[in-house]
Order: structure tokens, then sequence, then C-alpha cells
């Protein structure tokens, strides 16, 4: 084998080589660009679509703040949820949004009902007791309640 032919082969190596790593960088781009585009407006639809059925759900209980109260630099929040249905219905948690006098929000508390379901027109009394520090305890003034089902 001559010098020639070697200098060829190592030159077709390299040029082989520099398409391999273009090829491989167009991908990468195609991959963090394109497919994550198409990635995220899979989640934001299904998202959509979550959110769109679970609406569908607030037709079937009847949520109702009772009190809240503020006792030894703790808050406690205490509701009511019915079945307004006439099937049972599961049921996860609650979910009390906590505000200050000027609608400022200041924390979550998740409370827990003891019943999995409820049956029709039940009423399931929930108990939510909030992990605020004390000066975000003073500022309570009113909560806002949502079930979480999921």
């Amino acid at each position: 084998m001559n010098l020639g032919n070697f200098n060829e082969s190592i030159k077709g190596f390299f040029w082989g080589l520099g398409f391999v790593i273009a090829l491989l960088g167009g991908i990468s781009v195609y991959a963090l660009t394109v497919a994550a585009e198409i990635d995220s407006g899979f989640k934001k639809m299904v998202s959509n679509k979550v959110l769109e059925s679970t609406t569908d759900f607030d037709d079937d209980y009847k949520l109702t703040l009772s009190d809240v109260f503020k006792d030894n630099g703790k808050v406690r929040i205490t509701a009511e949820l019915q079945n307004i249905t006439n099937e049972s219905i599961y049921m996860r948690a609650i979910v009390a949004s906590t505000f200050d006098k000027n609608n400022k929000f200041i924390g979550n508390c998740v409370g827990q009902s003891n019943d999995m379901f409820l049956a029709p027109n039940e009423i399931s009394y929930i108990d939510i007791n909030c992990n605020l520090i004390k000066p975000q305890v003073e500022r309570v003034h009113f909560a806002k309640l949502k079930v979480r089902w999921i």
C-alpha cells in the first residue's frame, strides 16, 4: 500500500466521521426543539382534557366552609362535603387555600376525609389542620375550599 492510498483512506475516514457528527448534531437539534415542542403540546392537551373531565365533578357535591379557627398558633378549618347525586362518589381530600384581609394568598392546607365514598345525600365532616408559621397564622382571615379528586 502506498502513501497516497493511505492518505485517501484517512481523508475518507474523516469525511465519514464528520458526516456522522453532523448527522448526530442534526438529530439532537430536532430532539431538543421539535420533539420537545410536540411533547409539551401533548402534555398541555392531556392537562386540558383532565381539567375538562374533573369539572364534571363540580355538580356532584356541595362543599361548605363551616369555620376557620386560630388557636395556639395553629389554623384549623372545618368543612362539610355533601354528595348531591343519586350515586356514591369517590372523595379523596379537600384543599383549603387561606387568604388575608386583602385577598392575598397565604398558603394551602390539605385535609383528608374519613370516608372514601359518599353515599347519595351523605355529608362528610372534614377537619383540616394547617401547617403554617406563626406570622402566617396571624394573617389568616378566610379560606376557599376545593375538592382534590386525584
